[in-house]
């Protein structure tokens, strides 16, 4: 056999001489594991013998002898070897999913049980955490899985996430294409809301906004666009508790003025169908919005109309 390094003492130094050293003894090493042997002292003759391992799946039943080879057995059953191996025994399969986890890879013979996150968590520190909601404005970019958390992003332009959500953001609706009237344009926080009151540019207010008559669509148009109207967080908040007949103060709301609006309008929604026209009057009796921040509305039973002056 050829060596592997061919040395000669007048022109080789020290250093090369350990650099080959080592080159010879890993090459010695990888030829004898890519054949899957192990060292072996026979407890008889004290004879130091080259051994074959056993195949994944099993373990050494018996070590090689001078005259016989490693005799290897089946791993018994919720017992395991995953490499190939000279072990007297195989593992006990040790891991078992708790209550917040799932089985994602069974205990067989060649491997250990595996354990993941239950859908809707993910591991963090060992844990099974629950998935983020993405707040408000913004919208899952990517969903969770069992390694990693939900990832959101900002609601882009024409879309929208009016909750938290696991969703992602939504498109604005189109009023137009509805044969409708924008009353509040969307943002990133709310959809667009449309109308069927059709938008003027008159600044006076008739009689019918007074009294709370006038149409069912002019009357919703009212309750949809006064909370987006107003842009003063304390205004907002004293609105609030006006129209729920709440007492308690609220300056320790540390809410922002988008969430404010959106937590107003969802009440004055739920409110409108039972006392639709007091909310009409309230708002102005209240002395927080007045006829020229309702826009003003003009509101009758004959003619459907709706005046608005934005600011």
């Amino acid at each position: 056999m050829q060596p592997y390094c061919k040395l000669k003492s007048s022109t080789r130094s020290l250093s090369k001489l350990v650099a080959c050293s080592a080159l010879l003894l890993l090459l010695d090493l990888s030829r004898c594991f890519s054949h899957h042997t192990y060292e072996w002292q026979d407890s008889h003759t004290n004879e130091r013998l080259v051994c074959k391992q056993c195949p994944p799946g099993t373990f050494v039943s018996q070590h090689c002898t001078r005259d016989s080879p490693t005799i290897c057995k089946q791993c018994p059953k919720l017992h395991y070897t995953e490499y190939w191996n000279y072990l007297e025994s195989c593992l006990y399969c040790n891991v078992f999913c708790n209550f917040l986890e799932e089985e994602a890879q069974p205990c067989n013979s060649t491997q250990n049980r595996a354990c993941q996150c239950k859908p809707g968590y993910h591991a963090e520190l060992d844990f099974c955490i629950e998935h983020s909601s993405c707040p408000p404005g913004s919208g899952v970019a990517q969903l969770g899985n069992p390694q990693q958390d939900t990832k959101c992003s900002q609601c882009p332009q024409g879309t929208f996430s009016s909750v938290s959500s696991m969703d992602p953001c939504r498109n604005h609706q189109n009023c137009s294409a509805q044969h409708l009237e924008v009353n509040v344009p969307g943002n990133r926080f709310h959809d667009t809301f449309c109308t069927a009151c059709k938008i003027s540019k008159g600044s006076e207010a008739s009689d019918g906004l007074e009294d709370g008559s006038g149409s069912e669509d002019c009357q919703d148009a009212v309750i949809d666009f006064v909370p987006y109207e107003i842009r003063v967080p304390r205004r907002l908040r004293r609105l609030k508790r006006i129209v729920s007949r709440s007492s308690q103060s609220s300056k320790r709301d540390r809410k922002s003025l988008e969430e404010l609006q959106m937590e107003l309008h969802t009440y004055l929604v739920q409110l409108k169908n039972t006392e639709k026209k007091e909310l009409l009057l309230m708002f102005i009796t209240a002395g927080i919005v007045s006829q020229s921040e309702v826009a003003p509305f003009q509101i009758s039973a004959g003619k459907e109309s709706l005046q608005v002056r934005r600011k």
